[in-house]
């Protein structure tokens, strides 16, 4: 009598055997192909972009070529079963056309398909030829699911039933590298530390030692990275087939100089006996050295550079360190560059400035010694290399503490990019847009034209209640440039601009503007002009006089009038030029109708050209300043007597900024112990409350002055700060 428990098993095979018989008849041919490239398993170390593929990426383990068929590994003695061999050719027969099939589903990219048939043919074939592979490709399936414990705990399987196979250097990098995806840096760094110990000859050495590299930066370990990566870099086999890390493994390291604090970088240097990267990690020192102005560890530093590499390039890097530090320590206390246009075309104007900067060291004071201050003067002459060779020669030859100037936009940006080269801080008085970009030696006293144009239009809605703007401008940089500072504070305020009109600037007859602007340049549709009647129709009627013809009359000379009339739908009018012009501009609007508006202007209408040419027609007029001279502030009226008592003339807005400059800068040195040009700089960030003749003076963090401009209005026949 057969036994019921062989009878039960008997009969699970046969159905087992059954299903795969079903799955061989019904399997479509699949033509063989490479999987697709699986999408990027986000890394979790920080900074660190996922550069290694998944398993699913990797070479399959039929590369190298000692892999491609596993040798068949002695089996364990055969253990006493009931008598099921009969079934046993059965299973020889479907093993090798199953484990095909999975072959083609994974190559094929449907891995879900391939797992099922792999954990069949596994539970076939446990021990089988082709079982490791098997077991390998189940890893590499669970790998790209992100299913990382399971395919830990596959390659653990086959390690532990192929101890001595001569591919488990493959699978141990495999657990250290799904260690790593699972943020398990530590169990990643631990396993790599192990395979190298046991395999330090293999062609994977490059790849576990790059690994080792990552998991030490993502514990933020950046000496520890520096090393291992260095290390990997130096391997010359990367091996199976994986691409060369040294591109990859040189920007790595290049970040990871960039990043270092200086107590890492030094760390950096005794693991590095002579690298290409050992010159780069000096130079870095150097520069973070000299930017905390420890000049001393600077030089060493600088010096080490020097030493570190025969190539001409770091050492010529070294040597301008070191001149820029020597520099520094020569850099006269109390003693300023002053670079002004003082001939050419811009001479007036360069004078006004060294006129206030000369007044302001005191020069006319009965000591006339400046109180120990000196000031060292470059021409310019309004050309950009003559302001690169005054920068290079107050900074080199006369050993200056910093440097004033220059005004015009051109040689201010060639002077402050010199000078933010050299080290030495400046401080100019130009408009020039984003001149502090140049760098943290840059500085700018002197409003810029956004400044202006904010505190106008902040006054024009919030404190005159004005919604509505023209804009009417010269077609040229300024106007231009100016007209969209102001459109785009309007939309920010909500506010709106219904007219934009545009002039040449040599023009002196508006009409057609003002015409197009209130809409009588262009033949008035009859459309329009109903609306108009509509709309005076309900205004408040004369009393009727009772006198048909003269109705009549009336009517009709009421639709002429009403072709002609003006349509006013603006509060203001912004007239971006200077003050001659605008006089010649104002009194048109009155002469084509328009009536009871206010005007906006710049700085450039402060002038009392303004007042004696149009006075009367640009009453309640308001525009921003930079400096007053009728202000009633006492240090105000004294600048002023000062400056007509010693010049004969009266003082201007670059005479002022010069003036505040440069006692803004004794103020700076009289309260600090400055005798570096970086001390200079840091104290010019941190000296507050300094209150000039143009408002109270700091920098902010990108060196821009922080004053706001004065407001100006016309009130009668004299302009007065707006109350």
């Amino acid at each position: 009598m057969i036994d019921r428990k062989c009878q039960t098993k008997k009969a699970a095979l046969t159905l087992i055997v059954g299903v795969v018989f079903f799955l061989v008849s019904c399997q479509q041919r699949v033509i063989v192909q490479e999987p697709p490239t699986p999408i990027p398993v986000q890394e979790v170390a920080p900074e660190e972009p996922p550069l290694e593929r998944p398993l699913l990426e990797e070479p399959p383990l039929e590369v190298p070529p000692s892999l491609e068929q596993p040798p068949l590994l002695t089996e364990p003695p055969l253990l006493e079963q009931p008598p099921l061999e009969q079934a046993a050719p059965e299973t020889e027969i479907i093993a090798p056309e199953l484990f095909e099939m999975a072959e083609k589903d994974f190559h094929a990219g449907e891995y879900d398909n391939a797992l099922e048939k792999y954990k069949l043919f596994l539970e076939l074939n446990p021990l089988s030829e082709e079982s490791r592979t098997a077991l390998y490709q189940v890893a590499r399936i669970y790998y790209h699911h992100y299913r990382y414990d399971e395919a830990l705990a596959t390659l653990g399987r086959i390690i532990h039933e192929y101890p001595d196979h001569p591919g488990l250097s493959r699978i141990g990098y495999d657990m250290a590298m799904t260690y790593y995806r699972m943020g398990d840096y530590s169990q990643s760094n631990k396993k790599a530390m192990d395979w190298l110990m046991t395999y330090p000859n293999d062609p994977l050495r490059g790849e576990v030692l790059f690994l080792v590299g990552r998991n030490h930066n993502a514990l933020g370990d950046i000496p520890q990275a520096f090393f291992w990566w260095l290390t990997a870099s130096q391997e010359n086999d990367i091996g199976y087939g994986i691409p060369d890390r040294r591109d990859d493994i040189h920007e790595r390291i290049t970040g990871l100089i960039q990043r270092a604090t200086i107590k890492e970088l030094e760390y950096m240097t005794i693991w590095d006996t002579g690298s290409v990267y050992l010159p780069e990690i000096y130079h870095r020192i150097a520069s973070l050295y000299l930017e905390n102005r420890e000049l001393e560890k600077a030089r060493k530093a600088a010096m080490d550079l020097v030493r570190s590499s025969p190539e001409q390039y770091w050492v010529s890097i070294g040597r301008q360190f070191l001149e820029r530090i020597e520099t520094e320590f020569s850099a006269r206390p109390k003693t300023i560059g002053c670079l002004l246009p003082l001939s050419g075309p811009f001479a007036i104007y360069g004078q006004e400035a060294l006129n206030g900067i000369q007044l302001g060291m005191g020069l006319f004071h009965e000591s006339g010694n400046g109180n120990g201050f000196e000031l060292i003067i470059k021409d310019t002459k309004g050309n950009v290399d003559d302001a690169i060779a005054g920068v290079e020669a107050l900074a080199n030859e006369d050993h200056v503490l910093a440097i004033i100037g220059p005004l015009a936009s051109k040689t201010a940006a060639a002077a402050a990019k010199k000078a933010q080269e050299l080290g030495v801080p400046i401080i100019t008085l130009t408009q020039k847009d984003g001149i502090t970009d140049e760098g943290y030696m840059v500085f700018r006293n002197f409003l810029t034209p956004m400044k202006e144009i904010n505190r106008l239009v902040n006054q024009a809605v919030y404190e005159m209640d004005m919604k509505r703007f023209a804009i009417l401008y010269p077609d040229n940089p300024y106007g231009q440039y100016m007209m969209n500072l102001f459109w785009d504070k309007i939309d920010t305020l909500q506010g709106s601009v219904t007219a934009v009109e545009s002039y040449q600037p040599d023009q002196t007859d508006f009409a057609d503007e003002i015409k197009k602007m209130v809409g009588l340049y262009y033949p008035r549709p009859e459309s329009i002009i109903e609306k108009l009647k509509a709309l005076k129709a309900l205004e408040p009627k004369e009393e009727d006089s009772g006198d048909a013809t003269s109705e009549k009359k009336d009517e009709k000379s009421e639709e002429e009038k009403l072709a002609e009339e003006p349509i006013i739908d603006f509060d203001a009018v912004f007239i971006p030029d200077n003050s001659q012009r605008v006089a010649l501009i104002a009194p048109q609007f009155p002469f084509y109708g328009v009536f009871n508006i206010s005007f906006l202007g710049t700085s450039l209408w402060q002038s009392n050209e303004l007042i004696n040419n149009a006075g009367e027609y640009v009453q309640g007029a308001v525009f921003p300043s930079g400096f007053f001279p009728e202000s009633p502030v006492k240090d105000v009226r004294e600048f002023v007597e000062s400056y007509r008592l010693n010049f004969e003339s009266e003082p201007g807005i670059l005479a002022a900024n010069g003036y505040d400059t440069i006692r803004f800068i004794k103020s700076l040195l009289e309260k600090r112990a400055i005798y570096h040009r970086r001390d200079f700089q840091m104290g010019l960030y941190q000296h507050a409350s300094f209150q000039g003749v143009t408002g109270g003076i700091s920098f902010d963090p990108h060196g821009e002055v922080e004053k706001e401009p004065i407001m100006l209005t016309v009130s009668g026949k004299t302009i007065r700060i707006t109350q």
